[in-house]
């Protein structure tokens, strides 16, 4: 049975090459985002090219808007067998410039919805019914992957709402390698130390050794999924070879 991927928090730059590189890899895939007409655009474009996907309109700030979007991917695609969570939400400023509902937003995207989230994608990874057993590519019970950022080992202080949001993220990934590590699913946390290369993701200017590459990273993730279970890597750093170490 073909393999399920479940991306959340695709938009045209790391989100949408990851999805595409997954279909690649044989992967049936189901993208959760905000806009429709993007979604609908990014299904009609992978399933003209021959592959099983799915657009599933999400805000990841709601929890029922959530177990919604698992739901539509099981009835169309089947259980997840991969699922990567990938949160962007803006919110400069410290603790007197920061907007409230910026503040809130990232705590709702970043920290409320991984935890919903999570508990679809390891409820589908654990409690597998007949008949949908993984391929034999990957471990037992599945992989989570949270794409993370170096705020998460060393706060910025210009970006409070990320300096508190950051390590919770890492912890709560940690927090599931433990529990369910052991059960046979890989849970990894990717700390993205700089600025992506490609649309939407970096606004300053940049030399280009200064900025990672969408599709070596979505390399890089794939090869996490692919992992050995007698080698699962929880944590790695990704940079670009010109760029500085933030870690």
């Amino acid at each position: 049975m073909q393999d399920t991927a479940v991306v959340a928090g695709v938009g045209p730059g790391f989100g949408e090459t990851l999805v595409r590189r997954f279909a690649e890899a044989g992967y049936a895939v189901a993208a959760f985002a905000r806009s429709s007409d993007y979604l609908a655009d990014l299904e009609s474009d992978l399933r003209a090219d021959g592959h099983d996907a799915l657009g599933v309109p999400t805000d990841l700030a709601d929890p029922d808007a959530i177990t919604e979007g698992f739901d539509t991917v099981r009835d169309e695609l089947g259980p997840a067998d991969v699922f990567v969570y990938n949160p962007s939400v803006p919110a400069p400023g410290h603790l007197f410039e920061v907007d409230d509902d910026d503040f809130d937003a990232v705590l709702d995207v970043v920290l409320r919805g991984a935890f919903h989230a999570a508990r679809e994608a390891v409820a589908d990874m654990t409690e597998r019914p007949p008949g949908t057993e993984r391929g034999a590519d990957a471990a037992d019970g599945g992989t989570v992957l949270f794409t993370g950022t170096s705020i998460a080992k060393r706060a910025f202080g210009n970006l409070v709402a990320w300096d508190l949001a950051g390590p919770g993220l890492r912890g709560f990934a940690q927090s599931l390698a433990r529990r369910f590590g052991p059960e046979g699913v890989h849970v990894s946390y990717v700390v993205v130390d700089g600025a992506i290369g490609g649309p939407g993701e970096s606004d300053t200017a940049r030399d280009e050794s200064e900025l990672l590459d969408p599709g070596a990273m979505a390399d890089t993730y794939l090869d996490l999924v692919q992992q050995d279970e007698r080698a699962w890597t929880f944590e790695l750093d990704l940079r670009a070879y010109g760029d500085e170490m933030r870690t």
